[in-house]
């Protein structure tokens, strides 16, 4: 509670100083906005073209891209500090966390509250509410349920991918951009259908990087539908255990590269 409440205080701070310039603080919030909707616009323009993409449906592709949207956007938001952290690498800042009494990755992301994101949230919830009022599916309480623990898993496990990717600036700082492949692009891949995407490629985002537990095998079970890889129908409910997974493993790696870190050499 007492990590929880410093968190709290540390990130109110982060927010006053961000609405002290309103004007500034609105247009990145528009920007941000309109950015994201001119991305489901492709989805949309493609529609209009398709009636269905690999047997999904526009209100069925709305869904993937909601649920993965508002998992990454959330995420994005808690741990947009992690996306620069190859600067304290560089630097050698991240010296100065390493003294201090609280946790090193506690510290480096109450550095920076990207509220400015929030326009990326505010767009895919309303694609996500356009979802399931187009969808017509009958909201009994496992469904309920089932939806509620996808947008908590899916959070985690974008946060851990972002967790991940800072740990490998401990031993390559240029290897950061490739990891936004799990993370930018993981989205953009997860607003899509597995279907469409080859065999080699569904396996690896399901059993390595798992994204397909973002949304895909969630939306299995809320439209009830068949996976295309012939898996049990438990796996669909497998979202909050490969939250955990992910986590435990972004924990580990972080600790490892901490152990390794021998700082600039300067």
């Amino acid at each position: 509670m007492e990590t929880l409440h410093l968190y709290v205080m540390l990130v109110g701070a982060q927010l006053r100083g961000q609405l002290q310039y309103k004007v500034s603080f609105i247009l990145s919030l528009l920007g941000s906005f309109l950015a994201c909707v001119t991305e489901f616009g492709v989805v949309v323009v493609l529609f209009l073209r398709v009636p269905a993409l690999a047997g999904w449906s526009f209100a069925e592709v709305a869904l993937l891209y909601g649920i993965s949207g508002v998992c990454f956007a959330v995420a994005e938001i808690i741990a947009a500090a992690l996306d620069n952290f190859q600067v304290h690498i560089v630097r050698g800042t991240f010296d100065r966390v390493l003294v201090r009494p609280r946790g090193a990755l506690f510290q480096v992301i109450v550095e920076d509250f990207a509220l400015r994101r929030v326009g990326r949230v505010a767009q895919a919830v309303l694609v996500l509410v356009l979802a399931l009022r187009l969808l017509e599916v009958v909201w009994t309480p496992d469904r309920v349920a089932v939806l509620a623990l996808t947008l908590v898993s899916g959070t985690v496990i974008y946060f851990a991918i972002f967790v991940l990717g800072a740990t490998f600036c401990f031993w390559s700082v240029q290897a950061k951009e490739a990891t936004h492949v799990f993370t930018y692009g993981g989205d953009g891949l997860a607003s899509y259908p597995l279907d469409v995407y080859s065999g080699g490629v569904r396996r690896f985002f399901t059993f390595v990087v798992p994204l397909a537990f973002v949304n895909y095998e969630p939306a299995l079970y809320l439209l009830n539908r068949a996976d295309p890889l012939g898996l049990p129908d438990g796996v669909r409910l497998l979202s909050p255990l490969a939250g955990i997974l992910m986590a435990l493993l972004a924990r580990v790696g972080w600790q490892h590269g901490i152990r390794h870190y021998q700082s600039t050499g300067t």
